[in-house]
């Protein structure tokens, strides 16, 4: 099934071939291997047909969704990595079962530590041009990535959390006291209201269930919604720790220290000010979920692709040696 689905998607993928055809063959090809793949659609298809399923051939399968392709491919993907690095929640999931892998919670930690110095590293990167007084310069290039940025997946949403965080952390490190409680106020907020958001979703589901009510016909956004307020508080909490580290560096003097906390307050403000030009509908849960899991399908014949020729370069390998000892 996977070599087929590989050889097909290469055939029609519409970066080959921009035709319309190609484009619902591309689609069905999509549709087709994510039922035959996965045991549980694969049962409703054999026994109701493509009517026990549901447009985009998904809603079946909502409770197996693979946390660590939904989070890498929907919220930002690898263009946010020297942003937010690796979320906490993939990270999870990768490691699997701490008492079946044997990961420790100490691990876990260090994994974190080693996120926050990466993206330390690369927020100091980043502001350096305006901290050594190219500040127009490092503004336009700024303003130029966040437009980039922006239209990705959850893009604006991202850029907005981390324009928050940035300007209330560096705030706290360097500003007035008042300036510096207010900010460790709202940045406090910002989590918590995050998380009890994510509680009051959850317990609503809980007691329609408990009461025997019907849920929502569509619990799509309900779902994203609830993974995008865990990431709003692995955002903030990881990026707290960043701005700290940078702002608070002893290995600088004090004017340095202040130059990088002004960076990342304009950074900040750049960051959250910048708006996506894409229409509505094209943000919709559904269309969220839809883009990300072709992101995620794309991926993964990227990757069969790369395990095949490793495969092929093996066996040449192989081959070849055995001819030399025939030669021999």
């Amino acid at each position: 099934i996977k070599r087929a689905y590989y050889l097909q998607a290469r055939k029609w993928h519409p970066d080959k071939n921009d035709s319309e055809e190609a484009k619902q063959k591309f689609q069905e090809i999509g549709e087709a291997y994510q039922v035959l793949s996965d045991q549980k659609l694969r049962a409703v298809y054999d026994k109701e047909g493509k009517g026990g399923l549901s447009g985009d051939r998904t809603e079946a399968n909502m409770e197996q969704l693979d946390p660590t392709a939904i989070f890498t491919f929907l919220f930002g993907n690898d263009q946010f990595q020297d942003y937010i690095g690796r979320l906490q929640v993939v990270t999870q999931a990768m490691v699997g079962d701490p008492k079946e892998t044997g990961i420790t919670a100490a691990q876990l930690r260090e994994i974190e530590r080693r996120r926050v110095v990466r993206l330390a590293i690369s927020l100091v990167n980043r502001i350096a041009k305006f901290v050594s007084g190219d500040e127009e310069v490092a503004k336009e290039e700024w303003s130029a990535k966040a437009k980039e940025l922006v239209e990705v997946r959850y893009g604006e949403e991202l850029l907005d959390t981390v324009g928050k965080v940035y300007k209330l952390v560096a705030t706290q490190a360097t500003g007035s006291w008042s300036d510096s409680t207010d900010a460790k106020i709202a940045e406090h907020d910002l989590k918590v209201n995050a998380a009890m958001e994510a509680m009051e979703i959850q317990q609503k589901e809980e007691e329609k269930s408990e009461g025997g009510e019907e849920g929502d016909a569509d619990q799509l956004p309900k779902f994203l919604k609830v993974m995008w307020l865990v990431t709003v508080i692995d955002i903030s909490t990881t990026l707290r720790e960043v701005v700290m580290k940078v702002c608070l560096d002893v290995s600088v003097d004090s004017e340095t220290r202040k130059k990088r906390a002004k960076a990342i307050q304009v950074l900040g403000g750049i960051l959250e000010e910048t708006k996506s030009m894409e229409v509505d509908n094209k943000k919709s849960a559904r269309h969220l979920y839809q883009s990300a899991a072709q992101a995620a399908m794309e991926n993964h014949m990227q990757k069969m692709r790369e395990a095949e020729l490793k495969a092929e370069a093996k066996a040449n390998k192989k081959s070849g040696a055995s001819a030399n000892f025939d030669l021999d």
